[in-house]
């Protein structure tokens, strides 16, 4: 017992160091000229974090070889929609898009500006107020959402889970998997297959929650935040998988290495029922941002040309902001210290409930170190 949690929470640790480096190698990428000495500290740091992400503790790899559903000639089409919450909340307004096959879409914005609602809408889980919503006969969707899997009433085992939406999985080469099959392609060997899905840990969940939408074969792919929670072996191959992916897909992230890989198109939604339709990266789109930009006819983002500049504006890290990442940068090293007494303390407890208890305190004290690491980034872009 006290093995696996240790194991769980060195994955987690990876994983988060993972996430980090993909930031930081973005950044260390965007400096070709020689460093500066307020650079040093986060140079040092990106080598630390680059020797935690490279640990591994499960060379076992997560295949993917579906074969899609057929898509037809009609995928999905918005014609005006229009979605209100009360007057004063606009998600879409005249809103229009054809998807196409092969439409490889990143959404992006702030918090509560309707990404979900969204993604919703495009699958007929929310009603619109008017406009048209047009879905394809052969249109199959897939769709992992960051509720996490839904639960049947009756708690089942793993494999009776998988095997009620299919026995078996077909593959591009014309052959099969069962469902113990593709299971053990997610690493659920055959002691999981048959635990209850009740027992399963989060990422196990997870795992679950992601297999089982692609088990249903989708052609239609919709992810919200796939990169949040999935362990370090899946994520891998799922990215490779979605680069080679003949449906139409859509992710929600702000993994910015992620969608870098990934999507090659964006919907930025800015609010109040404006969506930006941009052709490009997710690097690009944040190039563009930086220099001040028009909107043509058809609301796709150009930079503007140097003779339309009046003023350009330097974004500069204020005396408090400093202050506040010096002080994450004293934090986090608290917080990594706590964890490893923590485990200390994991290696010689006997108790059940102390060591779920300490588990979990674990978990917490990731996630705030995660939150940390993030603002550091962003006070870190405004310092340089």
């Amino acid at each position: 017992m006290n093995k696996a949690i240790r194991e769980e929470n060195l994955l987690s640790t990876i994983d988060k160091a993972q996430n980090l480096y993909r930031k930081e190698l973005d950044w260390m990428r965007r400096q070709p000229k020689a460093r500066t000495t307020k650079s040093k500290s986060r140079i040092d740091a990106f080598f630390n974090t680059e020797a935690t992400a490279k640990q591994t503790i499960d060379t076992k790899k997560v295949m993917l070889d579906m074969q899609m559903t057929r898509l037809g000639g009609k995928v999905l089409e918005m014609q005006k929609v229009d979605k209100y919450f009360g007057e004063k909340l606009t998600i879409l307004d005249q809103y229009s898009y054809v998807f196409q096959r092969g439409d490889k879409i990143g959404i992006i914005g702030k918090n509560g500006v309707g990404k979900t609602t969204f993604l919703n809408i495009l699958q007929g889980l929310e009603t619109i107020d008017s406009g048209k919503r047009e879905v394809g006969e052969t249109i199959v969707f897939g769709y992992y959402t960051q509720k996490g899997l839904v639960l049947p009433k009756e708690d089942k085992r793993v494999i009776e889970y998988v095997k009620d939406i299919a026995e078996f999985f077909p593959l591009s080469n014309g052959k099969e998997l069962s469902a113990s099959q593709f299971l053990k392609r997610f690493l659920f060997n055959d002691d999981l297959q048959y635990q209850y899905i009740s027992k399963l840990s989060g990422g196990e969940k997870k795992r679950l929650h992601l297999l089982s939408e692609l088990f249903k074969n989708p052609n239609f792919l919709i992810l919200d935040e796939p990169t949040n929670d999935l362990d370090l072996p899946t994520l891998t191959i799922l990215e490779d998988f979605l680069i080679n992916y003949k449906g139409c897909l859509i992710i929600i992230s702000h993994d910015r290495y992620f969608m870098n890989r990934v999507v090659n198109h964006l919907f930025v939604f800015k609010g109040n029922g404006v969506i930006v339709d941009f052709i490009g990266t997710y690097n690009e789109y944040i190039d563009s941002e930086k220099t001040p930009t028009i909107e043509n006819n058809n609301n796709t983002i150009k930079p503007i040309k140097k003779e339309e500049i009046v003023v350009l504006k330097t974004q500069k890290i204020s005396y408090k902001q400093k202050q506040e990442k010096e002080k994450i940068e004293i934090t986090i090293p608290l917080l990594q210290e706590k964890i490893e007494n923590i485990t200390k303390q994991l290696e010689v407890e006997k108790n059940f409930e102390v060591i779920k208890n300490l588990g979990e305190e674990i978990s917490q004290i990731n996630k705030e170190i995660e939150a940390l690491e993030i603002k550091w980034l962003e006070l870190s872009e405004l310092a340089e």
